[in-house]
């Protein structure tokens, strides 16, 4: 357990999108639980060092709370439950939480009451559900209850952030013939858990790569990076205008180094005569709007938002460091496949299901001790590969079983996520699938 305030605070700031923590902004609590969660802290003091951070008042949801998440994942719970509604107003949703169809609990599993709770708000009366939001909850629960029967005792687990045992789950209950297990959901296409970084380097088995320690140790790449990014943008802004000021201020800004760069401030005068120099809407002053870097993206979205000369040099970079950070270590990664995709399940201490595009997408999650007895080396197959993208640099993951063949590839982007050049690189995951789902490599399980 890490409690060196000032390291975790430093690797904070590289996973907020202005780089500066704001302990008022639940974005940046649920944040912090994750680095704390990283730097082996136990359930119960992050949820203490989180409560003390924030007033008395406040019930700390770990989980993403914005609408859409809150009444697709809630509503879908209720009508799984056996509830029904025509879901017009946030008052009808908060009738299912009196008459305890559906509660709302911590990591521990314990009740949270919506009093005081920040999602509050999306049971008065004033919020209104979207329409496809309720038409998909919909879909997905006939789909849901077709196929494990009705729930009872449902849960709302998505605000534990995946820190009770239903891992990933948004909703969980009890179902005939299955007991207690876990359901995610996603509105749209099914899709594969996202991993930072760090958590995708640990699971093939390496040295984690994330915040400050990965731009230390590849500094003279991200360098190299910056170095080519500021003869763009300079470029890209000089054609944009002929004020002499504008381009005088820009000059003094423009950073030779990544560190530099991720650190330089405006003014709010200097930024107001930018964005004019080049067409940019007038901006707000603020702790992400302030950073020159924020600037430079932004003119850069406007005018190339798909920079092919920038995307070639940016993925030579990346090239370069995701090759050397792989080299020589093929043994440990492909020992490593396995539990990378495990991970891109969302496998975890229960078994759950995953539903998705409006109940067409149903899969089986096995928990990680089936999974284990089930699918071991033996009869999991896979390879991987290196790719270059438009976005940024791939690693492709095959996989399948001895019995089947090949059932799919992940496919593992490594690219900005907040936009080029705007904090350290992050990850995301997509699949392509040989067949219609992951049956062929998950079904068994079920039975």
């Amino acid at each position: 357990m890490i409690t060196d305030f000032d390291k975790i605070l430093n690797e904070l700031s590289y996973r907020v999108k202005d780089g500066t923590p704001d302990l008022t902004n639940e974005q940046h609590l649920i944040k912090l639980f994750d680095v704390l969660k990283e730097y082996n802290w136990p359930i119960n003091e992050r949820v203490r060092l989180i409560k003390n951070l924030t007033t008395p008042s406040q019930i700390i949801v770990e989980g993403s709370t914005g609408a859409t998440t809150f009444y697709h994942e809630v509503m879908t719970g209720i009508l799984v439950a056996g509830g029904s509604s025509s879901f017009k107003d946030g008052a009808e949703v908060a009738k299912f939480f009196k008459n305890k169809k559906i509660k709302a609990v911590n990591s521990g599993l314990t009740e949270v009451p919506p009093a005081g709770a920040v999602w509050e708000k999306f049971l008065l009366k004033a919020s209104i559900p979207k329409g496809d939001l309720v038409s998909d909850a919909k879909k997905l629960s006939s789909r849901i209850v077709k196929e494990l029967g009705k729930g009872t005792n449902m849960m709302w687990t998505g605000p534990t952030n995946d820190g009770s045992k239903y891992g990933a789950a948004d909703i969980a209950g009890t179902f005939s013939g299955y007991g207690d297990v876990g359901i995610s959901l996603k509105k749209g296409v099914g899709q594969l858990k996202n991993l930072t970084l760090g958590t995708f380097t640990k699971a093939l088995g390496l040295k984690e790569l994330k915040g400050k320690d990965f731009i230390t140790t590849y500094k003279s790449d991200f360098d190299a990076m910056t170095k080519d990014w500021k003869v763009l943008v300079t470029k890209l802004f000089n054609s944009k205008t002929k004020d002499s000021k504008a381009k005088t201020i820009f000059k003094n800004h423009i950073k030779n180094t990544w560190d530099e760069y991720q650190k330089e401030i405006l003014t709010e005068e200097e930024l107001n005569i930018l964005t004019e120099a080049v067409g940019l809407p007038k901006m707000k002053y603020a702790t992400k709007t302030k950073k020159f870097k924020y600037f430079c993206r932004k003119m850069q979205e406007k005018n190339h938002p798909q920079w092919k000369v920038w995307n070639v040099k940016r993925t030579k970079h990346f090239k370069n460091i995701f090759e050397t950070y792989l080299s020589g270590k093929e043994n440990s990664i492909r020992l490593g496949l396995h539990n990378l995709f495990k991970k891109q399940l969302s496998v975890g201490e229960t078994s759950l299901f995953y539903a998705a595009k409006g109940g067409d997408t149903f899969w089986f999650i096995p928990s990680e001790k089936l999974y284990n007895k089930k699918m071991g080396p033996v009869e999991f197959i896979a390879d991987y590969e290196l790719k270059e993208s438009k976005s940024g640099y791939q690693f492709l993951l095959d996989v399948g079983t001895q019995d089947v063949g090949g059932i799919g590839t992940v496919i593992i982007t490594i690219r900005f996520a907040d936009g080029q050049m705007d904090g350290v690189p992050g990850v995301k995951s997509d699949y392509k699938l040989d067949s219609n789902d992951w049956s062929g490599l998950l079904g068994a399980f079920r039975k």
